[in-house]
This record gives structure tokens, sequence and C-alpha cells, in this order.
């Protein structure tokens, strides 16, 4: 079977181990791009939150989803290790089209995941996911003059922090 005609999304985003189809990093950075077409049939510009755990597989996988997504002519903002729910929080902050965590959970560390999620917070439907994955068969173009930034956000743990602090009651 052609690696284009294996299934990328699972019951839960795209998982794998790294180096074994999905997680190659050229098909990752092709995700990142097929997110970037997404999302331009609704916005023209706009920027894409990714976080992820502490697996140091993460990193390669960052990088490729950060530069298939600003080829895309999207912008990344980059908020390092974090938990889940703080993506959610963080993606509302900085007015964040999507979300994305690369995190494989509770797995082994050689487990990988990669998970979207809406502005709102709420995991991409399966519908969502299927248009994004029929990108994956169509040629990677860029456009030159319509490339996006990356950014890393230095600041988004002390943010999260924060956010956690004023949500628990003072007196119990």
């Amino acid at each position: 079977m052609n690696q284009c005609n294996k299934q990328l999304f699972g019951t839960d985003g795209v998982r794998g181990v790294l180096g074994h189809y999905p997680m190659h990093p050229e098909t990752i950075l092709k995700l990142g791009w097929a997110l970037g077409q997404f999302l331009s049939k609704k916005y023209k510009t706009g920027c894409v939150l990714i976080g992820k755990d502490t697996r140091i597989s993460g990193y390669i996988l960052e990088s490729a989803l950060e530069s298939g997504i600003a080829a895309s002519g999207f912008d990344v903002q980059l908020v390092g290790p974090m938990p889940t729910p703080a993506i959610a929080y963080l993606m509302q902050t900085f007015r964040a089209h999507a979300g994305i965590v690369v995190s494989a959970s509770h797995n082994p560390y050689h487990d990988n995941g990669i998970k979207l999620f809406h502005a709102d917070g709420r995991k991409f439907s399966q519908q969502d996911e299927q248009i994004i994955a029929s990108f994956m068969d169509v040629p990677m173009t860029i456009d030159g003059s319509r490339l996006g930034k990356a950014e890393r956000i230095g600041d988004a743990l002390g943010r999260y922090v924060e956010f956690c602090k004023r949500a628990v009651p003072i007196h119990l």
C-alpha cells in the first residue's frame, strides 16, 4: 500500500513512532501545510499555536509542523512544553485560529501524537480531519510572497499558571 493511501488520522489525531508512517518529518511537514490549506478556506491569514509534551521527538515534529504551517501562509506561535488544557486557554489568549498539541499523552516515550484543535478548544471532527487529509494528496505549493512567520512565546507558561491560580477559589 502506498503511504499516501494509508490512513493519516486515527481515533485521536495522528499517532505513531518517529521514523514510521505517519511520523516522518516530510509527512508532518505536509500535514502542517494541509492544515494551513484547510484554515485558508475560512481565514485569509492568522496563526496556529503549537504546544508539546517533553518527549525529545517533539522537537522535530514541532519544527516540521512549524515549517508546513508557515509555508501555507499562516503564522505559528510556539509555546513549548505545556499540558493540553493550557493550549485551549492560550489559543484564546493569543487569538489563534487553531491549536496543535504534540503529545502521546500517557503512552510510552517512543510513541508520538498530534492533536488538532479549533480556536474554541474543540478537537477537529472526523469530517475536518478527512478534508485536511485530502490536501495530503495535493502537490505542496508555496507562495514566497505569502509566508508565515514563527514566534516562540516565552511567557506562555506564566500566563497559564496565573490563569490556573485565578480559577481556584481563595477560600475553600
